[in-house]
C-alpha cells in the first residue's frame, strides 16, 4: 500500500526547513546584558584624529596663495588667482687656462632673481562676482604696474625666495573678452633696499 505522501514531497520539507535554520540570526549577545548608564547625556568633544597623510588624497586638489602687490604710496592690490615663476642665477667668472681643460671658475655673487608673473582678474562689484569684463580692475592694475619705482610683494611663495621687492620689466596680456576673465603676464626682477656710503667729499 502506498504512503499518502511522497517521498519526494518530504525530502523537500526537509530542505526547507533546514534552510531558515541556517538563515535564523543568532543573539548579538551572550551572558552579560548590556549596560546603559550614562547613555542621553550631554556629547563631549574628542581629540582629533590622525591626518590623512596618502599622498593620493591630496594630489590634484588646488590650494590658492594669494599675492599682495604694494606701491610705495600705499596703494594695495590683492590676486588670489595668481601664479609665480622664479629663476636665479649666480655670477661666475670663468677663466680659461692654457693646458689645462675646461675652465678655472670664480664665483662673484647671486644674480637677481628673474619672476614671471601671472595675475588672473575677475570681475566683481560689492564683493560677488559679475559677468562683466574686468575694465575696471585691470585699469587698477595697469596703473599700479605703470608707477615705474619698486613695488612691494607678498605671498607664502615669493618668501621662501626671500623675494619682498620687484622691478617690473614688461607686462603683457591677450584679450579675453569671451569671459569675465582676464590674465596679465608680468615680468620682473628681484629688487631690495640698498644704503651707499661714501668715503670721498
Amino acid at each position: 500500500m502506498k504512503s499518502p505522501v511522497s517521498i519526494a514531497l518530504m525530502a523537500a520539507g526537509v530542505a526547507q526547513q533546514a534552510k531558515y535554520s541556517i538563515a535564523r540570526f543568532r543573539p548579538s549577545r551572550t551572558g552579560i546584558s548590556p549596560q546603559w548608564e550614562g547613555r542621553g547625556g550631554n556629547m563631549s568633544p574628542s581629540e582629533a584624529r590622525t591626518p590623512i597623510t596618502d599622498p593620493s588624497y591630496w594630489e590634484g586638489r588646488w590650494a590658492l596663495c594669494t599675492l599682495t602687490i604694494r606701491n610705495q604710496d600705499g596703494r594695495t592690490l590683492y590676486f588670489p588667482d595668481a601664479v609665480a615663476s622664479v629663476r636665479r642665477e649666480n655670477r661666475i667668472v670663468q677663466t680659461a687656462i692654457a693646458g689645462m681643460d675646461g675652465t678655472v671658475k670664480e664665483y662673484v655673487n647671486a644674480g637677481d632673481w628673474q619672476l614671471e608673473l601671472v595675475l588672473g582678474i575677475q570681475s566683481s562689484e560689492g564683493g560677488r562676482i559679475t559677468d562683466e569684463y574686468p575694465d575696471y580692475e585691470l585699469h587698477n592694475l595697469m596703473r599700479l604696474l605703470d608707477d615705474n619705482r619698486p613695488l612691494r610683494v607678498h605671498s607664502s611663495f615669493l618668501d621662501i625666495f626671500g623675494i619682498d621687492m620687484i622691478a617690473v620689466k614688461s607686462v603683457g596680456a591677450s584679450q579675453a573678452t569671451e569671459a569675465n576673465y582676464q590674465t596679465v603676464n608680468v615680468s620682473a626682477v628681484s629688487d631690495k633696499d640698498y644704503t651707499i656710503y661714501s668715503t670721498e667729499y
